[in-house]
């Protein structure tokens, strides 16, 4: 078998293990790119738990070691999710857990296989003052991670404490972005166990609609770990179309055309065994897949045409950058004229 040689041929061949386990022992064990290529689509973990038999020595060795700095990592990042989960349920403030916790527990249910950079957390928009009160007294300290971070209506705020963040949500993607029925989302919230925490998630597919708007929010240049996770929310052919038409409703159908586009095409067991077959891709998603695959970072020019690419209409664009424009005028105000810290832009 002819070696792969570029890092998109080594990431298909990534893929095809998990898909496949004993095709792990076609990988390279001295390949140092196919590693970096692992490590850098955070699929070093999952690779260990799924085809540790498998796998050369060398590489089960390398990513049995990243699964066990995955796994301690997360038992930190889970200790921290339970602290603010019961300060905020103490506050009255109900509170779902998002993305990386929420997909180890659910989704994987193995420990140590799903690495999460940070705790993503939801609390309603009208709770967000009396949020931030309860990181602020947990030790947490608000970073101008964005531009507009501040403003009333901002979906997030990034809080750290030592080498832990927190990114406290309180709408799922920019207010100006799509049409997210809120109601829907508290609703339907589903319960599940967080270590000795009782925890909200999102349902499926409320799930994966979310999950393909953070892959468009970040442009797709995502590690393909996300494209896993979204075979994992979405099992059934069923469940593919109940997102589709929440999509549809919630005006954000081109983020997650493009997301599943990217999924069949890299994990085509998923859609097999589906029996689904999704339309055609259209220009947004042939853009994304052609370019898909390296480590290389996304160039700034690329990265807006993508954006404006994923809207679902030409006034939610017009809107969205409107605001965004704003946002980042007052942004360099605060920062270079007025010099107010972030704790001051949100009046703790």
């Amino acid at each position: 078998m002819k070696p792969p040689s570029s890092e998109r041929e080594r990431l298909v061949a990534l893929l095809a293990a998990l898909e496949d386990p004993p095709r792990a022992a076609e990988l390279a064990s001295d390949d140092s790119v196919l590693v970096a290529v692992a490590r850098h689509h955070r699929l070093s973990p999952l690779l260990s738990a799924t085809c540790g038999a498998t796998l050369p020595a060398p590489l089960a060795e390398i990513f049995r070691r990243d699964r066990l700095v995955t796994a301690a990592r997360n038992m930190i990042l889970g200790q921290v999710a339970e602290e603010c989960l019961r300060a905020l349920a103490t506050a009255g403030i109900r509170t779902i857990v998002l993305k990386g916790l929420d997909y180890e527990t659910r989704l994987y249910r193995m420990a140590g296989v799903r690495p999460t950079a940070d705790v993503d957390l939801l609390v309603p928009n009208e709770k967000r003052r009396e949020a931030f009160a309860v990181l602020d007294r947990l030790g947490f300290e608000p970073r101008a991670a964005a531009p507009g971070f501040d403003d009333p209506d901002y979906h997030e705020v990034a809080w750290t404490r030592r080498s832990v963040e927190v990114d406290l949500h309180m709408a799922l993607a920019p207010l100006a972005r799509c049409r997210i029925d809120y109601t829907a989302v508290w609703a339907e919230a589903e319960t599940f166990g967080l270590g000795q925490t009782k925890a909200l998630d999102l349902v499926r597919h409320h799930g994966a609609v979310f999950h393909a708007l953070h892959m468009a929010i970040d442009h797709f240049d995502v590690p393909a770990i996300y494209l896993v996770d979204l075979t994992r929310l979405l099992p059934t052919a069923h469940a593919v179309l109940r997102a589709e038409t929440t999509a549809r409703l919630w005006r954000c159908l081109r983020p997650l055309t493009t997301a599943v586009a990217l999924a069949a095409a890299f994990l085509p067991r998923w859609t097999r065994g589906l029996a689904y077959t999704s339309p055609g891709p259209p220009a947004a998603a042939v853009r994304v897949l052609a370019g898909y695959g390296t480590t290389s970072a996304l160039p700034r020019p690329e990265q807006l045409v993508r954006k404006v690419m994923h809207f679902d209409s030409l006034v939610d664009t017009i809107r969205y950058l409107a605001v965004q424009s704003r946002r980042i005028a007052m942004d360099r105000i605060e920062r270079r004229v007025r010099g107010r810290s972030a704790r001051q832009r949100l009046g703790l």
